[in-house]
């Protein structure tokens, strides 16, 4: 454990522990910042509205806990996930999405989250997500654990779930080509080469063949891996 010397009493203290929330949607973050800092009084809450912002305060700062959206606007929460799973140490991270559908959940754990969180939950389970994670444990909400639990006795549908083929890397810039970005500000979002965006894009024809972006958001839609899509995914 990380130690701070008090030089006026000679004593050793612990560290403070440190919670970083990173949350593009700012009314949201400072709400759940503020609770944050009612339920751990002892700890720094520092809290962040985009990617970029969270990999100053990282370069800064160890975090103990980090919690993460999926769909911010410079930056998936993948891609956050796997930077902070590359720094040592690395912080416990917990995934706070909207997006309860398995194939996100499967995408978070894989890439680092020890926990994951609908927003739609009730405050406390946050609470307790982060004490499980402070622990070295793994903490699932109710919803999430559900649709987990679900997938897993769902018969196949029939239909072929093309994205599932796609690595977590092609799968980023799958939804990044749903939401209409170009290759330069997909290139900029995941700090890549315009030349790796546009080989994995070529890629990502060969292994789905949707080979246009209007294609790959009517796909996304229909398979509930967008906001707002109006179709739950569903598991082959």
């Amino acid at each position: 454990m990380l130690i701070s010397i008090n030089s006026s009493q000679n004593t050793m203290t612990p560290a403070t522990k440190k919670i970083m929330l990173v949350d593009d949607h700012a009314m949201f973050a400072e709400t759940l910042g503020q609770y944050l800092r009612l339920m751990f009084k002892d700890f720094e809450i520092v809290v962040v509205t985009s990617a970029e912002k969270a990999r100053e305060q990282s370069s800064r700062h160890n975090f103990d806990v980090v919690l993460i959206d999926l769909e911010m606007a410079d930056c998936s929460g993948l891609t956050l996930l796997a930077d902070f799973a590359a720094v040592m140490p690395s912080p416990a991270c917990i995934v706070v999405s909207m997006h309860i559908q398995a194939l996100w959940i499967e995408r978070a754990l894989k890439a680092g989250a020890c926990g994951y969180v609908a927003k739609d939950s009730p405050p406390g389970e946050i609470v307790t997500a982060i004490n499980y994670a402070l622990r070295g444990k793994k903490y699932l909400s109710r919803s999430v654990a559900q649709s987990f639990a679900e997938n897993a006795v769902r018969l196949p549908a029939g239909g072929k779930e093309l994205h599932k083929v796609l690595s977590s890397r092609e799968f980023e810039i799958f939804l990044q080509l749903a939401h209409g970005k170009s290759l330069k500000a997909i290139s900029l979002d995941l700090s890549l080469s315009a030349k790796t965006v546009s080989v994995h894009k070529h890629n990502i024809w060969k292994k789905t063949g949707i080979d246009s972006g209007a294609k790959i958001a009517r796909y996304c839609v229909e398979h509930g891996l967008l906001a707002g899509g109006n179709q739950a995914f569903q598991a082959a």
